[in-house]
């Protein structure tokens, strides 16, 4: 039985950061970069995300630290120049100011379940983004706490105990298949894929397109 929604953050509750990433595709163009806008986008998300992938336990590094080897690894790699610290700051500063999904508030304000947020980001920046949108999560938890990212299991599975709750009492939405939808099934949390982008369902995947489709669903739980 349901009693509890984890939620994931950035590209579920607020804007993940595809509009600010041609920015930094801009920025290594400029540089000297001679891929297109689109690889180096694409770039960004395989090279952040096999840092995150690596980052756990002894070897863990917050996303601050992050994102500094992502574009070392970037400039290397495309022979651009840039100025990492410059980007670093742009790409914290995103975290702390993304603006709130259309559907966010509105779920929020009739979610029937308690709702707790689990996210790949560091914890004062997401605590400072909670506060600017006024939102009021029982509580959160984050992969530095974790000291692991998404889609490990174990991010979800503390995430649980310091909340309070068993597998099975909780159900997981975010809009990442990979890291939310298959990180909580490994976990054995009931998941929804937030499917925000209309991609193909794979077969046996739950998905909805929206937070209000959601609710509708949360309804029947009840």
């Amino acid at each position: 039985m349901v009693k509890v929604v984890l939620l994931d953050f950035y590209g579920t509750l607020v804007h993940e950061a595809y509009e600010f990433l041609k920015e930094v595709a801009q920025t290594f163009k400029a540089g000297g970069a001679t891929a297109t806008s689109e690889t180096i986008q694409e770039l960004w998300w395989s090279e952040f995300s096999a840092a995150c992938d690596s980052a756990y336990g002894e070897n863990f590094l917050t996303q601050k630290e992050l994102y500094i080897k992502t574009f070392s690894n970037m400039a290397r790699i495309t022979g651009a120049k840039i100025d990492i610290l410059q980007l670093q700051r742009k790409v914290i500063d995103f975290s702390l100011h993304s603006s709130l999904m259309e559907d966010t508030r509105p779920f929020l304000e009739k979610c029937p379940f308690p709702y707790y947020i689990v996210s790949n980001i560091d914890t004062k920046e997401l605590q400072q983004i909670i506060r600017l949108h006024r939102l009021q999560p029982k509580d959160i938890y984050t992969s530095e706490e974790a000291r692991e990212y998404k889609p490990r299991s174990g991010i979800f599975k503390k995430g649980l105990q310091k909340f309070g709750y068993s597998a099975n009492e909780a159900l997981y939405v975010g809009d990442s298949l990979r890291n939310d939808y298959f990180g909580a099934s490994s976990a054995g949390i009931s998941a929804i894929w937030l499917n925000r982008r209309n991609a193909a369902v794979p077969t046996g995947v739950k998905a909805v397109s929206g937070l209000m489709q959601l609710l509708l669903i949360l309804s029947e739980e009840i």
